[in-house]
């Protein structure tokens, strides 16, 4: 029987957020089955640390400061990622900011800011990359939608607001480049264990997302960037517009007894 080989030798990945978080585990993942690695980060020190990282590893990388809701910067990200390895095979897209706020109680300025970076971004993002791709006839796009995009939960009118449209997004742009080559799907992960999480996710928080998982417990990043890879390789060819579900099953859920 013919051995499925599974590598990414020869292309590269762009992974903003990646000096932390879902984003750092998707990095070092790819950089493990040997694909060029661009930490895109608004943290300078974190993401110069990641690289160093990775090169130690062997890994060819570089890392780019970027503001993914600033357009110049976007493109710079872009033209310095053709610049140093020729082409760019795939994107993970992972930087966004959360909030928790009632819908009565989210400000102007919130909404603007939240939907500037989450949503406006990712369309920044997968447009500018998405050119890239089209033009050479491949690619794979893994953008971060989040169950609070398909699932109502308390506080979260923004951030669901920004997450929502990112599936919507991904859906229009996997039918358009689909006969491209480039394939466009997303993540909707449930509770993650990450540095944010930690911060955000109070006592009362915690319990009301155990008590609808089945799996009893929160999700690692490597649980979220094992999916993100997958959907990154070239062996994922027939898979484009769908919103993945990373979330212990959180999204299938209904009553749960435990016992």
């Amino acid at each position: 029987m013919r051995q499925l080989m599974f590598t990414l030798k020869g292309h590269t990945a762009i992974v903003t957020g990646g000096a932390s978080g879902i984003g750092l585990a998707t990095a070092l993942m790819l950089a493990d089955l040997e694909a060029n690695i661009v930490i895109a980060d608004l943290n300078g020190d974190a993401g110069q640390e990641t690289v160093n990282k990775l090169a130690a590893n062997g890994c060819s990388a570089i890392f780019v400061r970027t503001d993914v809701a600033d357009a110049a910067d976007v493109d710079a990200l872009i033209a310095a990622t053709l610049k140093k390895f020729g082409s760019v095979e795939i994107l993970m897209h992972f930087a966004g900011i959360g909030m928790e706020q009632s819908a009565l109680e989210t400000t102007r300025e919130n909404w603007d800011r939240i939907i500037g970076i989450n949503l406006t971004g990712t369309f920044l993002m997968m447009q500018s990359a998405g050119r890239a791709m089209v033009e050479k006839g491949y690619g794979r796009i893994v953008a971060m939608s989040s169950m609070a995009g398909i699932r109502g939960g308390t506080g979260r009118t923004a951030y669901g607001a920004s997450k929502g449209g990112v599936a919507a997004m991904m859906r229009v742009m996997s039918m358009e480049w689909a006969g491209h080559g480039v394939t466009v799907n997303a993540l909707a992960p449930g509770a993650i264990e990450t540095a944010l999480v930690k911060k955000m996710h109070d006592a009362e928080t915690r319990r009301a997302y155990l008590d609808g998982i089945p799996m009893d417990r929160y999700g690692t990043p490597e649980e979220v960037a094992a999916a993100a890879v997958y959907l990154a390789m070239p062996q994922s060819s027939y898979i484009t517009g769908v919103t993945l579900p990373v979330d212990g099953g959180f999204d299938a859920s209904g009553v749960i007894k435990r016992g």
